[in-house]
């Protein structure tokens, strides 16, 4: 969702995308083909008037790329159609799959161009304009990022890419940027425009009941709560015998926003009554779950109006607190405002409002100055030291990243101050919690140490500091042995070491009996075992993680476990264990028919290479086919084909594809197959033999020079692994201080180069024991 900030910007830069020169922005409307005096009532209290199309928010020159673009009629029945189909489409994208959202996001941008050209010409197809109110509502989900820095983020991750594949200047993407915070200022209105034409011109359309809804949602959002309950009341009476249990339990949520007890009870029996509404034991327990959910809720609002004549300084921190878990923030604004004027030198209700600036758009500059302002006062409780850490943390190293960005070679200014700050939080947390005080603390003290090393260009010194963490994580499990952040930090960390003997003893250490079942620990473990197996070819390590992987909770995610298993049943059957052969081509075909995107292309990628190891190559190169297309930025899939030519004997335009390859690969092990390839058709006379090994030793060394793991990850045991590392620190309003710090592996099954072994024979370098491990044996 964050990149789609951005893309919806530049959809039509980047892509062609229809547009028009501005039309009238309200043509004369179609006379109605009925009068509905209810639902004509309930436009005119709807809509605040004609409206510009959103396109008109884009600046000069993106316009004119748009308008360059445009033919043929724009309300005919196949651009209305298009319109229609692209919008609905933003609904099926997954969006933790990046490249799927960016480009679900152009196909939803030309979509919500396409429909407002129609409409600008007088289109007044009904299914059209619930699109449009669908795509208003879409975009104005945005405004979480306006005040959140993030935008500007976003506009920092696309320069590279918008210059790339649209040939922008910063100005220009700074300017889309700008155009996309004004087209969600707009969305509202153009939202509530959209549903009273709707409403006026097609009284009778079944999209009429989920417009309502859609309306009502936006009204409770704008925390007009009455009208927010008419809107969804009539939008069930709508549905008439068509509306079903899960309509009633939305009827009860909204009523709950309202406060509004004796609707949300009544809602409840009639949701009841009907049930889900569709078949399906899965269905029935997550509507059951829906209404329990509710009933929390319910619980929360009863809470609420008892607290209402409450007078206590507690009492109405705790309703103010309540209000915001209701998404009341206006309410909950007023009560911690009043309390912060009662009550000059407590904290607690300039924390309240640091908390409804989090709510509000997630401003976290604002959050920043009520907890700074806090930070000399009385009553510092865990909600303020949370929500200090959670904020002052990201915005830190936030600032400190665009300050490089700008001055490379500058000296980051009041660095020490901004860890002294988080430190001192620090201190004050270990009274709420200890545990994770000491990993903060840790984490910072590290942090501060190794920082100005790499800043100042002293990378060996900063690794040296970083390669302190594993240690100081296992002594923090001596003290708290029950924490789940120290061992997180223990098995991610395990991959700094530069001793084979240290990381075994790391990824294969016992966790206390009461964690032994956490799902989330056991995948970091298995991940942590499988990744040294990897690095340092050790075979017992491999065993571990085996034993590890067929023994994960039944809780851990179906698909992860799927995805540990499928890859250890792939390197034990590339030794000739042919059930393990079978396990893993089931493992992957499964996965890649619930994937999309680069997950889809890994799936693919390693159901190909299982395919080859059981001896059907053609098979494997049209499944590597399909992985290339699902994923073009991804190589991988490319280098496989590759190999797997030159093993059938196929040698034209190999030296061109592993050059190639090379350049655009994102993986050490990948960029030095490739390499070691290009030796071995060198020694078949196609190309220089000394020249290709002292450019694979250079490479290799560069790739030592700037690995941060203990070694070079070599892929002799044909996997190479694409991790990412996980560390952040935030503020969640559903789940307080978020500690993230994990490793997330993306293990992709290759055919390693037949010269690698000669290659890497007799070298002495690589770090720590990377001569030995070099010559350890293959599983």
């Amino acid at each position: 969702m964050r990149r789609l900030a951005l893309v919806v910007a530049l959809a039509a830069a980047c892509k062609p995308a229809p547009a028009t020169t501005t039309p009238d922005a309200t043509p004369a409307a179609a006379a109605p083909k009925a009068v509905d005096k209810e639902l004509a009532a309930v436009a005119d209290r709807l809509d605040p008037g004609p409206q510009a199309p959103m396109y008109e928010v884009l600046p000069t020159w993106l316009k004119s790329k748009v308008e360059s673009s445009l033919a043929g009629d724009p309300k005919s029945p196949k651009s209305v159609a298009e319109a229609r189909e692209a919008i609905a489409a933003w609904d099926k994208v997954d969006t933790k799959d990046s490249l799927a959202t960016m480009q679900g996001a152009l196909v939803f941008a030309r979509g919500l161009i396409l429909a407002e050209r129609a409409v600008a010409a007088g289109s007044d197809d009904p299914e059209l304009l619930a699109a449009l109110t669908n795509a208003y509502r879409v975009v104005h989900s945005l405004r979480m990022f306006q005040r959140s820095g993030l935008l500007g983020q976003i506009l920092q991750m696309g320069v590279e890419m918008a210059r790339k594949e649209a040939q922008l200047e910063t100005q220009q993407i700074e300017e889309a940027v700008a155009a996309l915070g004004r087209a969600v200022e707009r969305a509202p209105a153009l939202h509530m425009h959209a549903t009273a034409r709707l409403l006026r011109e097609h009284p009778n359309h079944p999209t009429v009941p989920e417009a309502l809804a859609r309306a009502s949602q936006a009204k409770v959002e704008a925390e007009q709560y009455e009208e927010a309950l008419a809107l969804r009341r009539l939008a069930v009476q709508r549905k008439g015998e068509r509306a079903s249990g899960s309509d009633w339990a939305a009827l009860m949520g909204v009523c709950y926003s309202a406060l509004d007890v004796a609707c949300a009870d009544a809602a409840r029996k009639q949701a009841e009554a009907l049930g889900p509404g569709e078949p399906g034991d899965d269905k029935a327990a997550a509507f059951k779950k829906r209404l329990a959910d509710l009933e929390v809720t319910g619980t929360m609002v009863r809470r609420t109006l008892a607290l209402t004549q409450a007078t206590s300084l507690e009492a109405q921190l705790e309703r103010g607190h309540l209000l915001l878990k209701l998404n009341r923030q206006g309410d909950a604004q007023r009560i911690f405002e009043g309390l912060a004027a009662a009550h000059p030198n407590d904290a607690r209700p300039q924390t309240g409002l640091g908390v409804v600036a989090i709510h509000r758009q997630f401003d976290l500059e604002g959050v920043i100055r009520h907890v700074r302002a806090a930070r000399k006062l009385a009553n510092h409780d865990r909600l303020y030291y949370e929500v200090a850490l959670g904020t002052i943390s990201p915005l830190m190293f936030t600032e400190v990243a665009a300050q490089l960005a700008q001055a490379p070679d500058a000296p980051v200014p009041d660095l020490d101050a901004r860890f002294d700050e988080l430190l001192e939080l620090t201190r004050g947390f270990r009274a709420h919690d200890p545990a994770r005080a000491a990993l903060l603390e840790l984490l910072f003290t590290v942090t501060r140490e190794a920082m100005p090393k790499f800043l100042g260009k002293q990378r060996e010194a900063g690794l040296a500091t970083l390669r302190k963490l594993p240690d100081k994580a296992m002594a923090l499990t001596r003290k708290f042995p029950e924490s789940r952040d120290a061992w997180r930090l223990v098995f991610s960390s395990s991959r700094l070491t530069d001793d084979p003997r240290k990381a075994r003893l790391l990824a294969n250490a016992p966790l206390p009996a009461a964690l032994q079942q956490d799902p989330d620990l056991r995948v970091q473990q298995v991940r942590a075992q499988l990744d040294a197996a990897l690095l340092w070819e050790d075979g017992d390590l491999l065993l571990a993680a085996m034993k590890s992987g067929m023994t994960l909770p039944e809780t851990v995610d179906a698909d992860t476990a799927l995805t540990i298993r499928a890859t250890l049943d792939a390197v034990a059957g590339r030794e000739g264990d042919t059930a393990s052969l079978q396990r893993a081509a089931a493992g992957f075909a499964a996965l890649a028919e619930r994937k999309t995107g680069k997950e889809l292309a890994l799936a693919l990628n390693n159901a190909a290479m299982v395919t080859a190891y059981s001896g059907d190559v053609p098979a494997a190169m049209a499944m590597l086919e399909r992985a290339a297309q699902a994923a073009p930025e991804s190589v991988t899939a490319a280098y496989n084909m590759g190999a797997l030519a030159y093993r059938m004997n196929s040698r034209e335009g190999l030296v061109e594809l592993f050059a190639k390859i090379i350049g655009a690969s994102e993986i050490a092990g990948v960029r030095l197959h490739s390499r070691a390839f290009l030796v071995t058709l060198a020694e078949a006379g196609q190309g220089d033999v000394a020249v290709t090994r002292e450019e694979f030793a250079a490479a290799l060394a560069g790739e030592e020079v700037y690995e941060f793991r203990g070694r070079v990850p070599l892929g002799r045991w044909g996997v190479v692994e694409q991790g990412e590392f996980k560390v952040s620190l935030g503020y969640a309003t559903n789940g307080g201080l978020t500690v993230l710090d994990e490793v997330v592996p993306h293990w992709w099954l290759v055919v390693p180069a037949p010269a690698m072994d000669s290659l890497l024979a007799g070298r002495t370098k690589g770090g720590k024991g990377a001569k030995k491990a070099a010559k350890a044996a293959k599983p």
